[in-house]
């Protein structure tokens, strides 16, 4: 390489880890993502299972739902989401939680 990794760059590499990290490399691909910085430059790929994409969806609309809360800027949110009760909302973290600390494994 020859340029030194900006802090914008790390980020994409340790996101792109992260996503890699949800799906073992003997699943089967339900969704490919491609990662690409502001510029285009290309990241790289993950691949991910059909589970991981569920978990992966799941998990976002939380953060959605808590930055909505937490930030209350309608820009930075996706569209509204559906109430959930306080048992929805432990069911889905006990089975994020759960998938996560099998290394994305049902």
């Amino acid at each position: 390489m020859d340029r030194e990794l900006s802090n914008d760059d790390l980020r994409a590499i340790e996101l792109l880890h992260q996503l890699q990290a949800l799906s073992p490399e003997d699943a089967a691909t339900a969704v490919r993502m491609t990662l690409r910085m502001p510029n285009g430059a290309y990241v790289g790929d993950a691949l991910l299972s059909a589970k991981a994409v569920e978990a992966l969806t799941d998990s976002t609309i939380s953060l959605n739902a808590y930055l909505e809360t937490a930030v209350g800027d309608p820009e930075t949110v996706a569209d509204p989401l559906p109430e959930l009760d306080a048992d929805d909302t432990d069911e889905l973290f006990g089975e994020i939680e759960a998938f996560l600390a099998n290394s994305g494994q049902a």
